[in-house]
């Protein structure tokens, strides 16, 4: 218990994390766009953010079930452009997806765990410290009230632990959204989530856009998150960090940018009262190619579009820093 109490003193006072989603860029006359399958890839993030974003120090990088790892973000690269660079890679492990469900779960676990090896033996090639993320957006489809989850949890902490890697429990945030205290869904994962007491850190989600949310909603992001961080910490005792911020600009760019003001102004409250240690966008830049959930607004994702121009969330992000 000691060494635990030393261990989360010294993460609480640790650098906070500011970190955007995205790696490939295409840069033509001095302009930077996110690859989309129709420029050549002649640029890398960190490019972008040491010339435009001093407030950012991480970079999110997917591991997804279909990831190639001989293929995609190779250690060398990664060493190179993100950790020599004086950038920390913020990695997130998303492998049962949308297809979970206790019984997935059940027939699936072997692969999974397979699968977890392997991101070990990956993750051991980059240097330095890194942040993982286990399982976001877990806590549904039967599984938030599983018991059964808190053994898939230990093992995958026991398997990706070591002294350079902080490992978060990951978390959607499901509910109502007009709601700011969603009582029923903050109380909805208890009993899935008591594994909680080997990870470092709780890191859970926000993703909204006006396709498949009101604008009230959307706007009300931003206090209903500090309540769930507010929450999550009081309950659990564990440092919190906003895993991925995805808000789209689909047909209302301001009211992204509203959203993104109210998290700058918020945010002295977020690190005091739910020890608040990182922030993640979901992407930086814009991605023609996206698709997903929230249909046509997927692609709207980015502060900056799919032009290289900035949107008016650009500059309020630029205040979520240290």
């Amino acid at each position: 218990m000691k060494k635990l109490l030393i261990f989360l003193a010294v993460l609480l006072n640790a650098k906070f994390i500011v970190g955007v989603g995205g790696y490939d860029l295409c840069k033509k006359d001095n302009i930077y766009k996110q690859f989309d399958g129709n420029c050549s890839i002649n640029a890398n993030i960190t490019e972008y953010t040491k010339k435009e974003m001093p407030n950012v120090n991480a970079i999110s990088i997917w591991i997804t079930k279909d990831f190639n790892f001989k293929k995609w973000f190779q250690p060398k690269s990664l060493n190179k452009n993100i950790v020599k660079n004086g950038y920390i890679p913020l990695f997130i492990i998303y492998w049962w997806r949308d297809d979970i469900s206790i019984k997935y779960v059940k027939k699936h676990q072997k692969e999974y765990f397979i699968f977890l090896n392997k991101c070990n033996k990956y993750l051991s090639k980059i240097k330095g410290k890194k942040y993982i993320i286990v399982n976001p957006e877990y806590n549904e489809n039967g599984i938030e009230k599983w018991s059964g989850w808190n053994k898939i949890m230990i093992k995958s902490y026991k398997i990706l632990k070591n002294k350079n890697r902080i490992i978060g429990y990951g978390l959607g945030d499901f509910g109502v959204y007009n709601v700011t205290f969603d009582y029923n869904n903050f109380n909805s994962f208890d009993k899935s989530f008591k594994a909680v007491k080997y990870y470092d850190f709780i890191a859970f989600q926000e993703m909204r856009a006006i396709t498949r949310n009101s604008k009230s909603a959307i706007l009300n992001t931003p206090y209903r998150s500090l309540e769930f961080a507010k929450f999550l910490y009081q309950k659990y005792h564990k440092p919190t960090f906003l895993a991925y911020l995805a808000l789209s600009s689909y047909k209302d760019k301001n009211l992204q940018a509203e959203v993104y003001k109210r998290y700058a102004q918020l945010l002295p409250i977020f690190k005091k009262e739910a020890h608040l240690i990182g922030f993640n966008i979901f992407h930086l830049f814009d991605r023609p190619q996206q698709v997903g959930y929230f249909q046509k607004a997927e692609k709207y994702f980015g502060l900056i579009d799919k032009k290289g121009e900035k949107k008016p969330s650009y500059f309020w992000f630029l205040d979520i820093r240290q």
